[in-house]
Formats: C-alpha cells, sequence, structure tokens
C-alpha cells in the first residue's frame, strides 16, 4: 500500500528466508550487490545504540529485495541511492526495535519455535533448488559459507525475527487507538486502486456448526479417570510421564502435555482459561471439564501475562446417540432459519472451532473445505439455507448449517471491499510509527549515509 510498508515486508521475508546466491551485478558506482564482491569497500554507515550498520548489510540487503522481486533502477544512481536509505532506515528501525525486545526481561523465544519455523523455511529453500541439497550447497559455497554456517545463520535470523514479531505484538496490545478518517481511506485508495488488480468470485455466507456432546454418564467416567490420574500425581508420578501415557490429546501428548504459551483470549475454551489463569506458576489444577473432556492442567511458567500450560486429557466420547440428538437439532435450526429465524437465536449454541460466524471467501477458496460442504456450498444459490452437511472431524463428525447471503462475481475492487483493510492497515502503521518513533528518541542514532 505504502514504499515504506513494501520494503519493510521485503526486509522481513528476507529474514525469515534468506536466499543464498551471489545477486545481480550493475549496482552503484560499479559495485555489485554482492557483499563478498572484492570491488566493496565496506564501512560503517549507522550507529544505533550499542550496534553498527555495515554498507555490505545494505548491499546484501538490496540484494535479497532483488532475488525477491523488488525491482531496483540500477541505471539511475539517485533512485538507487534513495533506495540505499530507506533500506537503511528500516534496518536502523529494526535494530531500535530488537535492542528494545532484548531489554526486556519478559521477552522470550523458545528454541521449540525457532525449530518449527525453521524447519518450514529450510523446506522452502530445498523446493527452489528443486529438493537438491548439493544444489543449495553449491550456492551456499559460493557465498563463502559452509552449509551448517547457513542453517546457523538462519536460525539466528528466525530468532530475532520471532522476537520482533513477539514484541511488537505486545506494544500493540498496550498502544491507544488511532483515529483513521474516512477521507484517510479512500485517498489511499484511489491512489492504489491498480494495484488491487481484480476482485475474485466470493461467496458469503453465515454459519453454525454443532458437534455431538457426550452424555452425562461419559462425562463422568472420564472425570472419575483424571480424579485416579491426580492421585498418581499426588503421589509422586511425574506429570510429563503421566500425560505420555494417558492423555488422549495427539497434539501434546508426545511433549508431555506441553501446550505452549498462552495468554488470555488465545482460543483456550472458557473453563480450561479461567482454571489456567487461576493457578500460580509451578501450580497444578484439580479436575477442570470442559467440552472436550476432563482436564488435570498444569502452569509451568509464568512470564508477565502468559502462562506455559501442560495438560493431561481424558476425552468424554459421544455415542450414536449423542451424536443423532446433534443431527436432530442441526436439522431443528435449519428449518428454523429457512422460516425467518435470525442466526443470533442460535449463536451461542453452536461450536465455534475458532471461526466467525460470517464468512467471506474467493469461490477457487472452496476446495480448503470439507468436500461435503464446499459442494454445497457451490450449489447455493443466494438466500438459501443449506444443510446440515454432515462431514467428519478428527475422530467425530460436525453437522454446518449455513445461509448464502451474498454471490459476486470476479471484477473490480470497490471501495466498500477494501475498507477495512485499509483502514487496519493505516491504523497498524501508524501504531508502528509511534512505537519506533518513541524507542528512536531514546536510542543514541548515527546515520552515515
Amino acid at each position: 500500500m505504502i514504499r515504506h510498508l513494501a520494503l519493510l515486508g521485503v526486509l522481513v521475508l528476507s529474514l525469515l528466508a534468506p536466499t543464498p546466491g551471489h545477486a545481480q551485478t550493475g549496482g552503484p558506482e560499479g559495485l555489485t550487490f554482492d557483499p563478498s564482491s572484492d570491488e566493496l569497500v565496506d564501512r560503517i554507515v549507522a550507529v544505533v545504540g550499542d550496534s553498527i550498520v555495515l554498507y555490505s548489510e545494505i548491499m546484501e540487503q538490496m540484494g535479497r529485495m532483488q532475488a525477491a522481486g523488488f525491482e531496483i533502477p540500477l541505471d539511475d544512481p539517485q533512485a538507487v541511492g534513495q533506495i540505499e536509505r530507506q533500506v537503511l532506515s528500516e534496518m536502523v528501525d529494526q535494530l531500535v526495535l530488537l535492542q528494545a525486545a532484548a531489554r526486556d526481561t519478559l521477552m522470550a523465544v523458545s528454541d521449540e519455535q525457532v525449530e518449527m519455523t525453521f524447519e518450514d523455511a529450510w523446506a522452502d529453500q530445498l523446493q527452489r533448488f528443486g529438493g537438491s541439497e548439493g544444489e543449495l550447497r553449491e550456492a551456499v559455497e559460493q557465498m563463502g559459507m559452509s552449509l551448517a554456517q547457513y542453517r546457523g545463520s538462519m536460525r539466528d535470523e528466525i530468532r530475532r525475527s520471532l522476537l520482533l514479531q513477539r514484541f511488537m505484538q505486545d506494544q500493540r496490545r498496550q498502544s491507544r487507538p488511532v483515529l483513521v478518517e474516512e477521507s484517510e481511506i479512500r485517498e489511499v485508495f484511489e491512489q492504489e486502486r491498480q494495484r488491487f488488480g481484480q476482485r475474485p468470485a466470493t461467496l458469503s455466507f453465515r454459519q453454525i456448526f454443532l458437534q455431538p456432546t457426550a452424555s452425562d454418564e461419559a462425562r463422568e467416567a472420564a472425570r472419575e479417570r483424571a480424579e485416579e490420574i491426580l492421585e498418581m500425581l499426588r503421589d509422586g508420578d511425574r506429570f510429563s510421564d503421566l500425560a505420555q501415557r494417558f492423555s488422549d490429546d495427539p497434539g501434546s501428548r508426545q511433549q508431555g502435555g506441553d501446550l505452549g504459551w498462552y495468554r488470555r483470549g488465545d482460543g483456550l475454551v472458557e473453563e480450561f482459561e479461567d482454571a489456567a489463569f487461576g493457578l500460580r506458576e509451578g501450580q497444578t489444577s484439580g479436575v477442570v471439564m470442559s467440552p472436550f473432556g476432563a482436564h488435570i492442567i498444569r502452569v509451568e511458567r509464568v512470564r508477565g501475562a502468559e502462562r506455559k500450560i501442560h495438560h493431561i486429557l481424558i476425552a468424554a466420547e459421544p455415542d450414536q446417540a449423542d451424536e443423532e440428538r446433534a443431527r436432530d437439532r442441526a436439522r431443528e435450526i435449519a428449518q428454523r432459519l429457512r422460516d425467518g429465524a435470525s442466526f443470533q437465536e442460535f449463536e451461542d449454541e453452536g461450536a465455534r472451532f475458532g471461526l466467525p460466524d460470517s464468512v467471506t471467501v474467493a469461490r477457487d477458496q472452496l476446495e480448503q473445505f470439507p468436500q461435503t460442504l464446499a459442494s454445497a456450498l457451490r450449489g447455493a444459490l443466494q438466500g438459501e439455507v443449506v444443510g446440515p452437511v454432515e462431514f467428519p472431524l478428527g475422530q467425530g463428525v460436525v453437522f454446518a448449517v449455513v445461509r448464502m447471503d451474498e454471490i459476486r462475481d470476479a471484477g473490480e475492487f470497490q471501495f466498500e471491499d477494501v475498507r477495512d483493510q485499509i483502514r487496519a492497515n493505516l491504523q497498524e502503521q501508524r501504531i508502528e510509527e509511534r512505537i519506533v518513533g518513541r524507542l528512536r528518541e531514546s536510542t543514541y542514532i548515527d546515520i552515515r549515509l
């Protein structure tokens, strides 16, 4: 939308997926955008707090921008110089933020987070080289690095990027709201409308999901089993060992029940969240019942507003009778909607799965939906109530009831289509500028470019 933000996006992209290989030649004064070039006479171009920025780092970043598709007018030294200064400004901003994040003792990135992100980035790198580690190694060695050094460099960059993201999220939460005028949104739309391209064909609909819930007898059986495990804990058994032996949560069982770090509002079900955030560091709960069954919750660490949470789940499984009750209720809701009832009447009844009840998707995105639901949506008419549509989820089943509110053909984006997106982008940009500006004022900065 705005050139400053476009450059920042390219810089962040290069942090997450640094691209090996020599960059294209033809830079200012005959230099290449390869920092290892013999022609490059390096120098300090900025001092930021206790860190420095070298000219070679700007050249390396511009090489990555070229590799990512950013056009640099190599035959225009004035334009290249302007881009250099913009890149330097972004690098200074990142250093200011990283230094502030490093001073915040509550900011930390786990080795597990780094490794998960690294594995994805490494797979992307291999794919760029046709899946061949040999070709990737050859490209890395041309940069004067071993493959092990390059992997280490990627991990370091990923850790810094994740730390920066976490710090900015925390700062945004603490920031005051920013007012954006309608006239400003429209001005950006008029300036950028050619870049929006064609709006795809879209479907807008409201949805409610019903999932069978276990009977009282099944829930009581889960509670009793959890009480037995709780007694084992009190007798001295390790939480992680019991989680690996007994937990019905496949996502955390092999990690000893480790769910990771959470804040309030991060998507935990209400009963679980209330119990977890009522515990102090090192404490273990009693048996906590949720729609999923019986939990034993342990808070391993507390870091400000965050909790590192472990749990053991004893699932309460619905049976055929529970499934039939959910199916009948879905049919009843569908009929009432056809008779004119509003979705608000059922908003507290359905399973949310972290999804909004009102959705707009591109028609070609329907392939990402469960097959039976996608087929029903493709064939729906505007205003039609569809369902209940039945599809599997995990070991169980879900019933969906959907009302197709609007079907739009492809065409140019209109102001109303992107107003909220532009507003959110402008608000985020101004909050970030406020954060960076405040930190710049308290940081020693000497620009030498």
